[in-house]
């Protein structure tokens, strides 16, 4: 009789699974279920799954508080740092992509970014919108460590219009949204307090900096600067040659590995002053003593299909025994700032008043 009733569940677990359409949308997970316990372990690496799609994004160890169910009201996912825009920069882009995503029956998705989800009609089909590449442009604070506006760039692939008289390709595009984020008090869960704003795209850039350099100038083959670097950068991103040849002692540098490209040209170089020779013409000459030298080289790198791409680095040289070496890459170029006010003298109404 034990025996009977042990298999008579099996049966019965069985047929559960095979009723549930959440199941069989898992394409691929089940392929012979037979006891209830395949069921719970699978509903487990669903959640599992879907809480590392949520936390792989979110930079800076924002951590998740809760995951979305079909009656959570609300689900805050990412917790804000009062001084820090990782956090809600990290958070609208979830939300941006969640949106786009969203269709039918994805109310409780958007729910765990935004309380108004819940009541929104959403129509076609989830994921009829594919999201590719998301960032947050642009994160303004409103209210320190409690409100912000982020702006956030998409690139989506979009099914062609019905009535396109081209192609039925589909369309990549860029789009742009802005999210008002909120913490109601500092270190709190974040949350939305509207749909995403379709916007477009922001102004362009205006840099106040400006690169502590000379203009670029022609690389000259025979300059014992430009030589070097040309050696050095065939052997770090096209593999030509030994890099430690290049390099002073104590800089660790290593090859790009795979090498990316097969070769690479030096085109152009800019000095950090104004240290040229007597004719003006750009060369660096050889070294006199120890001295060193920061520029920005434009290399022109072409990858392995023969397609050349332009790169920019910033370096610095140094002398040693008449000869160049490479002493850094350095992480950004040199820049020298407009001069600021003192703020001591500053007037108080012309600070920002949020």
């Amino acid at each position: 009789m034990r025996r009977r009733s042990r298999q008579g569940h099996a049966r019965q677990a069985a047929a559960d699974v095979a009723a549930d359409p959440e199941l069989d949308e898992q394409g691929g997970w089940w392929t012979s279920p037979s006891t209830g316990s395949v069921a719970v372990a699978t509903s487990a690496v669903r959640r599992l799954a879907w809480a590392l799609m949520i936390a792989g994004p979110v930079l800076g160890g924002w951590a998740i508080v809760s995951q979305p169910s079909a009656d959570t009201q609300s689900a805050p996912v990412v917790q804000s740092s009062s001084r820090d825009t990782a956090g809600p920069g990290g958070f609208a882009e979830l939300y941006v992509a969640a949106f786009l995503r969203a269709g039918e029956g994805s109310q409780s998705e958007l729910a765990a970014f935004y309380f108004g989800a819940t009541d929104l009609e959403l129509g076609g089909k989830p994921d009829a919108v594919q999201v590719g590449q998301i960032a947050a442009v642009r994160v303004k604070e409103i209210a320190p460590g409690r409100y912000w506006s982020v702006t956030v760039a998409a690139r989506v692939l979009e099914s062609a219009p019905k009535n396109s008289a081209a192609s039925e390709q589909p369309l990549i595009r860029m789009r742009f949204f802005q999210v008002p984020v909120e913490a109601d008090r500092d270190g709190a869960p974040l949350a939305a307090l509207a749909l995403p704003a379709e916007v477009t795209a922001p102004a362009g850039a205006n840099p106040k900096a400006e690169l502590a350099y000379g203009s670029p100038l022609p690389a000259q083959a025979s300059d014992p600067a430009v030589d070097t670097l040309s050696q050095f950068f065939g052997a770090y991103l096209s593999g030509s040659g030994e890099l430690g040849r290049y390099v002073s002692p104590g800089t660790r540098l290593s090859p790009v590995r795979p090498a990316p490209y097969r070769s690479a040209t030096v085109t152009q170089v800019a000095v950090e002053t104004a240290f040229q020779d007597s004719d003006g013409d750009g060369r660096i000459g050889a070294p006199a003593g120890r001295e060193r030298l920061r520029l920005i080289v434009s290399v022109k790198a072409a990858r392995p299909d023969g397609i050349a791409r332009p790169l920019s680095y910033a370096l610095t040289l140094a002398g040693r025994d008449g000869r160049w070496e490479v002493a850094a890459l350095d992480a950004t170029p040199q820049i020298t700032l407009p001069d600021l006010p003192d703020a001591s003298t500053a007037s108080p109404s012309n600070s920002p008043t949020q």
